[in-house]
């Protein structure tokens, strides 16, 4: 671990979120029961942060996402290591850390983003550590049907990030994979997977972008649901990135469309990488 300016320091934000519905978007008679978006920013400072989007009463996180805000100069510099739906369900907790040999010295945001629904039937959140230093780790539902997604890097700090939070073909389970950043040697570090479970909803199906491989400094992929249906949660996968690549944004919007992006880390990746994007959506 790099000891240098912000790294380790969390400036975390907490509080009422503010419910996208109250900025001009309601959630369409026709979506999940109950849908709504609800976002929390941690105001623009040199360090790693952390904000949490809360679900109002009576509702339970289904998923949710966390981005740098659109033109950060930071781009390239910070990358997610925790993407969280919390286990009681009262909303969705991220975390965004700077990464590299040195640490960005200009000030940054960070937005939390949480899908949040009327209770389904049998919902439960579950998670799986995996080993210490093991990149790959796998939640399951059982006989349950995966609804929402999200992983976490637990002692990491900024040289161990997220770059796969995807949902199973079937929607049985959700894998997630953390790998360490370029020039670093971190010990001690694991990975956990979450999976949010319920009983089959009304017209669960998983949406997937799959991306071109190429060598860019960003790459950024949009998926929506198909007619009719609104987004359970959101998810993606980088390929190839070789932790050069960083996640900086899985977003929703319009209660329906999932919206990804990983840029080159500061010295950029002479190979080919790609980005996907997923979803997981239901009527």
């Amino acid at each position: 671990m790099r000891v240098t300016r912000g790294r380790g320091v969390l400036t975390a934000v907490v509080s009422t979120a503010a419910v996208v519905a109250g900025m001009g978007w309601a959630a369409p008679a026709w979506a999940v029961p109950g849908l709504e978006t609800v976002t929390q920013s941690a105001a623009e400072s040199s360090a790693d942060k952390s904000a949490f989007a809360s679900c109002p009463a009576g509702k339970v996180v289904t998923g949710g996402g966390g981005f740098l805000p659109a033109g950060s100069s930071a781009a390239g510099r910070v990358g997610l290591d925790r993407l969280e739906p919390l286990a009681n369900g009262t909303g969705f907790f991220v975390t965004m850390r700077e990464v590299g040999p040195v640490n960005f010295v200009g000030d940054w945001g960070l937005q939390a983003v949480a899908q949040c629904a009327t209770t389904p039937a049998g919902y439960q959140v579950v998670a799986t550590t995996g080993a210490v230093g093991t990149e790959y780790v796998t939640a399951s539902c059982g006989t349950k049907k995966v609804i929402g997604m999200g992983g976490r890097v637990n002692s990491g700090l900024g040289d161990v990030v997220l770059d796969q939070v995807v949902p199973s073909f079937d929607l049985t389970s959700v894998t997630v994979r953390a790998v360490a950043v370029q020039g670093t040697a971190p010990a001690g570090w694991s990975a956990t997977s979450i999976a949010v479970c319920a009983n089959a909803p009304a017209g669960l199906e998983r949406v997937a972008l799959t991306g071109a491989s190429a060598s860019n400094p960003s790459d950024h992929a949009i998926k929506s649901c198909p007619a009719g249906k609104g987004l359970f949660s959101a998810g993606a996968d980088i390929n190839a990135g070789n932790g050069q690549v960083l996640l900086t944004a899985i977003n929703i919007t319009g209660g329906n469309t999932v919206r990804v992006r990983a840029d080159e880390d500061a010295d950029g990746l002479a190979g080919s990488w790609s980005l996907n994007g997923y979803g997981i959506c239901g009527s």
